[in-house]
């Protein structure tokens, strides 16, 4: 018999995937329609825009969704503690959202490629500020996603059905960010009405040093979800420097989806799992979770390989064939994301190893960024080298990890034998 702790991690966890749905996965059902309307070129530079204002989406987080979520977990019942957490997320936020607006608007205007679609840039940036408003952090702490889920998805999924109304041609590429923009905004405002209304929560004026502490405890957070993001999402930027403008970067920018698409899966688990960890540490679970999963990858794996290029001349279109080899060189990181993202924050935060955590991403940033120069210097540099650097960092990441929680058995087993 499951008991609550159980059916309160799988409700969380299946609300998550529901949450998820809405903000990725949702928005992935328009791709094989922009592909076919949109030509490569304009793909690719609406590629190389989203892998930016992902990279920016971290820098708007500041590390608030891990470091939060935790103190949620810890104080669900002190609503005064909530809201004094509320404000002081908000204005963190909206420092970032400053900064980052600022540096956006100088690297537009002082490229003259960028700055042909500043505007672009601009609406898509907004669009991912209002979503990084949201406070997710808030209902994955209390472990309470069912009625905030189901309105987000009905609003993202109206925001999802005016692409294919208002996306017709190359001449309608500002619809895209236009749709999430509303959606998003939509979303945020129905949230901080629910928060009011249901659990009570409110804007609290923040101050200075609660601000100061908030930013210094999201710190470590902030610095691994970077270097993750740098080595995993910078590549359309970095490819965009030796082919701008030709059909290459939309080949990737298509085939980096199956990546994407196997961390929407994976991040609902892993995010659910967090705050149940940390309150029951039941390794157990884990473990029973990873050797069930392991099969269903492999057997996904080889069935990816064999058939990349027919998947993705399915999927995108008859001019997307030659996106399947890329695909393949992406497979050993699409591999690890689950074991990978399980055995991060849900186990070593509980095992208290975090900043082994935090550093596993850097291990990562190290191993790609090493691998890319030494490929731009020994003129090894392609689409197909580039992800097999990817794949890589993600394969290190995965190793350290695994390695770290190895070692850290051996000795609790060494000292539990004295």
């Amino acid at each position: 018999m499951i008991d609550n702790s159980k059916k309160q991690l799988l409700k969380n966890t299946l609300f998550l995937y529901t949450l998820t749905f809405s903000s990725q996965v949702l928005a992935l059902i328009t791709i094989p329609y922009q592909t076919r309307v949109l030509t490569p070129e304009t793909y690719g530079v609406v590629g190389v825009a989203i892998s930016v204002m992902t990279f920016m989406s971290l820098v708007l987080d500041f590390g608030i969704l891990l470091s939060a979520t935790s103190k949620v977990a810890q104080h669900a019942e002190d609503t005064v503690f909530l809201s004094h957490l509320y404000g002081n997320v908000f204005a963190l936020k909206g420092i970032s959202t400053i900064i980052c607006g600022c540096c956006l608007a100088v690297a537009c205007c002082s490229s003259p490629y960028h700055s042909r679609y500043f505007l672009l840039y601009a609406l898509y940036y907004l669009a991912y500020v209002a979503a990084a408003m949201l406070p997710d952090y808030l209902y994955r702490g209390l472990e309470r996603m069912k009625v905030i889920t189901f309105r987000t998805v009905a609003i993202r999924a109206f925001a999802t059905a005016c692409t294919f109304i208002f996306l017709h041609s190359d001449s309608d590429v500002l619809a895209l960010p236009i749709c999430l923009l509303v959606g998003n905004v939509t979303a945020l405002a129905v949230c901080l009405r629910y928060d009011r209304r249901v659990f009570g929560i409110h804007l609290h004026r923040p101050t200075v040093v609660e601000v100061r502490l908030l930013a210094k405890d999201s710190l470590p957070f902030f610095f691994s979800r970077i270097s993750s993001t740098v080595y995993s999402t910078a590549n359309p930027i970095v490819l965009n420097m030796f082919y701008a403008g030709l059909p290459v970067v939309g080949f990737y920018s298509a085939s980096e989806k199956f990546l994407s698409v196997s961390k929407s899966i994976v991040s609902p688990i892993a995010d659910s799992l967090y705050p149940y960890m940390v309150k029951n540490k039941d390794f157990r679970l884990v473990k029973k979770i990873l050797l069930t999963t392991t099969p269903f990858i492999v057997v996904g794996a080889a069935v990816l390989y064999i058939y990349a290029n027919q998947i993705c001349e399915f999927v995108f279109g008859p001019s997307y064939v030659e996106a399947g080899m890329i695909v393949r060189c992406l497979l050993p990181a699409i591999m690890v994301i689950f074991p990978s993202y399980v055995i991060c924050f849900p186990v070593l935060v509980p095992l208290g190893l975090s900043s082994r955590a935090n550093f596993s991403n850097f291990i990562g940033l190290c191993v790609q960024l090493l691998a890319l120069i030494i490929l731009v210097v020994t003129d090894y540099f392609n689409v197909y080298t580039m992800c097999l650097a990817t794949s890589a960092a993600e394969v290190s990441v995965f190793i350290y990890r695994l390695s770290v929680i190895t070692r850290y058995q051996k000795t609790a087993k060494s000292m539990n034998s004295r």
